[in-house]
């Protein structure tokens, strides 16, 4: 099974650093062109996708709706999809948290998956029902190829998991809004792996 993971567009908590986790907030202008590059791409390339699945947050689910449109296929909405919930640190500056608990901000966003945000949940636990949803899903054998719409953090934990087989290094695994990935799962074995992709992106101006 070929899997299209697809990291939602920039929203305003994006561009005015706010941590979103469960949280949501809407699409900016930029977000829109960057939907639009995406679709463009996705749309010229040989790709033939079965079906879109979607985190239900908003911000992913305006994504899919887009994204299964443009690739005439049907949509899933998948709680699995979500964000890792980030508790009690949601709808805070990030600029603020890293000031004010640097601790606490190193080890969510740089050394230590297994670091849970009081409320909310551990990168390695979100990480771990992506990729328990994917591996249900590749036994399915329903779709020879997908595409999933998710998010930011999330994504870089699954990545490094698929990749490396272990989370440690999920901060190596950027994923800018509306970048996607492309990997293969065979036998529960992940292949062939590449991730961030934004060239599509790099035409856009603020």
């Amino acid at each position: 099974m070929k899997v299209i993971l697809v990291r939602h567009a920039e929203t305003e908590w994006n561009l005015r650093g706010i941590i979103q986790g469960h949280s949501d907030s809407t699409v900016t202008y930029r977000g829109v062109r960057e939907t639009s590059a995406l679709l463009k791409t996705l749309a010229e390339s040989a790709y033939l996708v079965g079906c879109v699945y979607s985190s239900p947050l908003g911000r992913a689910w305006q994504m899919g709706q887009s994204l299964a449109e443009e690739l005439r296929c049907p949509l899933m909405m998948e709680p699995a999809l979500k964000e890792q919930a980030f508790g009690c640190f949601e709808g805070m500056s990030l600029e603020h948290f890293t000031h004010n608990n640097p601790n606490d901000a190193n080890a969510l966003f740089m050394l230590d998956a297994d670091y849970c945000p009081p409320s909310g949940e551990s990168l390695t636990q979100a990480s771990q029902r992506v990729i328990r949803f994917l591996h249900n899903l590749q036994d399915t054998k329903e779709h020879q190829t997908i595409c999933i719409v998710s998010h930011g953090h999330v994504s870089q934990g699954v990545l490094a998991m698929l990749k490396e087989g272990v989370i440690d290094n999920f901060y190596r695994y950027a994923h800018p809004n509306a970048s996607y990935s492309v990997f293969d799962l065979i036998n529960g074995k992940c292949i062939a792996i590449r991730w961030g992709i934004a060239t599509h992106l790099l035409q856009l101006e603020r």
